[in-house]
């Protein structure tokens, strides 16, 4: 027997009529439109495994056809951006993309249609409830309005059922990721000091605190598709290894960057050798979101340096202690990515020079934080804050992410700064480009400089002004200005 579903409610208010549809309703719309078609109207997917993909991100990546992106992936359900750092159905996918209300984004995928409940939707529906309910249980302890046919309730029941097998699954394969990552790469990896990673940052001008949280390994595997089971291995090699902690301090997983020293910026060159595609030399792994590399510094600090990439970072405490300035209190963190440093946004804006392919402008996360979500964490020693941002991203997007970030770590007690490179360059590249070879590069005790010598002070000044010096400031130097303009 095939139940009706039940009408759609229509709510008012004082503002404007409200539509509430019903959860089948929602069901069928989501079949109609699977994620990988949608998202793959507005930016190119690759195939990443069975029935997922990855790709440039349809809100934020500035090349929609880019055949190196990673930051969005989505199978024909879900999608989540690792730079947005948002996920969700079609729905908020195309809310998101065209900065739309609920209803209205229904609208744009085709509206909804009077649905006919079947097996097949009460069997989306049971998972659906499963992963709604806070406290689930192992079966259902009731049936939607509707429900009355056996063949709907027990496939309601399969879809609750099966959703719970999933959840365990995901969190038992998180542990065993977490655990793998641990004992077979970080503690075969030996201290950064004296392996070709302190190699590697050299080359670049670059040192980074004894205590950084920083190991060498010579012979990490990285795999293409991202299954568990006898992955794709497209990759072996030596790599700088960091540990990826959460707010307790414990492991959670893995920053990968694969060296080779004859390569670009000293990082390996990587291709799929099924596809031929050009692979990232960084890499993730285990559980990313709320965590923090630790590039050393003081426990309990009171100033903390952070910002998106190792390198940045190192490229500023390089600054500092060449420059001869105190870091005596404070702490390095970087956050792997720009999503991961300033958490999800509340909502979306228009970017001002990005348009989509029908000429609308293309949306972006914004400035304010949703204080919900979950990013890199604070210690609540830290009196000043110091967000690093780099010119080599997009600026809109980066100053809405460092923004957010600002807003979100704000207190009493606290100033947050955020600082920008020069734009068109990191920090990292301020280093290297006025840098002599790593054997003229002068060491840490040493008090002369070359006559090629990085522009220290001026870094160092920029990261320890307050934001009133910097309004007082005269014009900025050629270097780049107190926020790279």
């Amino acid at each position: 027997m095939r139940c009706p579903v039940p009408t759609r409610v229509l709510m008012t208010s004082d503002i404007a009529p409200r539509v509430r549809f019903t959860d089948e309703e929602l069901i069928g719309i989501k079949d109609r439109n699977p994620v990988d078609a949608v998202a793959g109207q507005w930016v190119a997917l690759r195939s990443r495994r069975r029935d997922a993909y990855v790709g440039p991100c349809p809100m934020c990546s500035g090349d929609p056809r880019s055949k190196t992106a990673m930051r969005f992936e989505c199978d024909a359900d879900k999608w989540v951006c690792a730079v947005c750092q948002d996920g969700g159905d079609v729905i908020k996918l195309m809310q998101k993309r065209e900065g739309i209300g609920f209803a209205m984004a229904v609208e744009r995928l085709g509206g909804v249609r009077e649905e006919v409940i079947t097996p097949a939707i009460a069997k989306r529906r049971g998972a659906l409830d499963y992963r709604r309910d806070a406290l689930p249980a192992a079966d259902p302890i009731a049936f939607p309005a509707g429900y009355v046919d056996e063949a709907l309730r027990v496939a309601y029941v399969a879809g609750w059922r099966e959703s719970m097998r999933k959840d365990g699954y995901a969190n038992a394969a998180r542990e065993r990721e977490r655990k793998r990552l641990y004992d077979a790469f970080w503690t075969r990896g030996v201290w950064f000091q004296s392996t070709p990673v302190e190699r590697y940052l050299a080359a670049r001008g670059l040192v980074l605190p004894d205590n950084a949280r920083i190991k060498y390994i010579a012979d990490m595997p990285m795999f293409a598709d991202g299954r568990e089971r006898d992955p794709l291995l497209v990759h072996r090699g030596p790599a700088m290894l960091a540990a990826l902690i959460d707010a307790a301090g414990t492991f959670r997983g893995l920053h990968i960057t694969w060296l080779d020293p004859h390569g670009y910026k000293g990082k390996a060159a990587i291709i799929n050798p099924g596809t031929g595609e050009v692979l990232p030399s960084k890499k993730m792994r285990g559980t990313k979101l709320g965590t923090y590399i630790d590039l050393g510094g003081v426990g309990n600090p009171e100033r903390m340096i952070a910002g998106e990439g190792i390198e940045t970072v190192g490229a500023v405490y390089t600054a500092l202690v060449r420059a001869r300035r105190d870091v005596s209190r404070t702490a390095f963190r970087a956050s792997g990515d720009l999503g991961n440093l300033a958490g999800r946004a509340l909502n979306t804006i228009a970017h001002p020079t990005l348009k989509s392919a029908a000429g609308r402008a293309q949306r972006v996360p914004g400035p304010d934080p949703d204080l919900n979500s979950i990013a890199m964490p604070m210690s609540d020693s830290v009196k000043t804050l110091v967000l690093l941002g780099d010119g080599d991203s997009d600026p809109f997007l980066t100053r809405n992410a460092t923004e957010r970030a600002r807003r979100r770590h704000f207190r009493e007690g606290r100033e947050v700064r955020v600082r920008f490179a020069p734009d068109g360059k990191d920090f990292d590249d301020l280093i290297k480009n006025h840098s002599a070879t790593a054997e003229d590069q002068p060491r840490e005790e040493e008090t002369t400089m070359t006559t090629n010598t990085p522009p220290y002070d001026d870094i160092a000044s920029l990261i320890e002004s307050s934001d009133s010096d910097l309004a007082d400031a005269p014009a900025p130097r050629a270097w780049g200005g107190p926020h790279g303009e």
